[in-house]
């Protein structure tokens, strides 16, 4: 499988062989490729992976106009552009919230982790548990089911990938779907109950 064009026909098909030949050949390439903008081998590794397993999601529609490596080293690129904007986006945030006064901090976080019997607490407890498992109920059937192997009954990678059938990449890919997903299904309601308790 060295051809170019043909590799790319046994992709949109979901040939197992050509996606071993992108772990094979060119993942470290995307990896290094990412870690050369970013400077973080994590990071530098789930973008590859993203990628990997977008092609794999879109196979049917895959595009290819120049080479394969082209192909996949500008996906790359432009996933570290994005991770490069959200860095930016994140420092932003962390200097704002320096600038809040520590005894407001305190008095939001004593607030909010009242004793388990207080009402308060309570309510919010019983809120979070709820929102959380809508938020679970509207993951896709295996993206739930790997998730709830490892949130709830504390299942390994490897134990949930031999008792599912599916590689450990898969699962890994899965779990961060997942919690991508959940973060921001709770976002704004977190923030609804952060504004809530601050108020009062």
């Amino acid at each position: 499988m060295s051809d170019n064009t043909f590799i790319i026909c046994q992709l949109r098909e979901g040939s197992a062989e050509a996606y071993r030949y992108l772990f094979d050949n060119e993942y470290e390439v995307m990896c290094r490729f990412a870690y050369h903008m970013l400077h973080d081998s994590a990071v530098a590794e789930s973008i590859a992976d993203d990628v990997v397993y977008s092609i794999w999601e879109h196979r049917e529609s895959l595009s290819v106009t120049g080479t394969l490596r082209s192909y996949l080293l500008g996906a790359v690129r432009y996933r570290c552009i994005n991770e490069l904007k959200a860095r930016r986006r994140r420092l932003a945030v962390r200097d704002m919230a320096c600038d809040i006064a520590a005894a407001d901090e305190e008095r939001l976080l004593e607030t909010l982790f009242v004793d388990g019997n207080h009402p308060l607490g309570t309510l919010i407890e019983k809120e979070l548990e709820q929102r959380l498992a809508e938020g679970i109920s509207k993951l896709p059937d295996e993206c739930r089911h790997v998730f709830e192997k490892s949130r709830f009954e504390r299942k390994t990678y490897r134990e949930i990938a031999d008792e599912t059938g599916i590689s450990v990449n898969t699962v890994k890919y899965h779990i961060k779907r997942a919690l991508a997903f959940l973060q921001e299904y709770m976002r704004d309601y977190l923030a609804l109950i952060a504004g809530f308790v601050t108020f009062f």
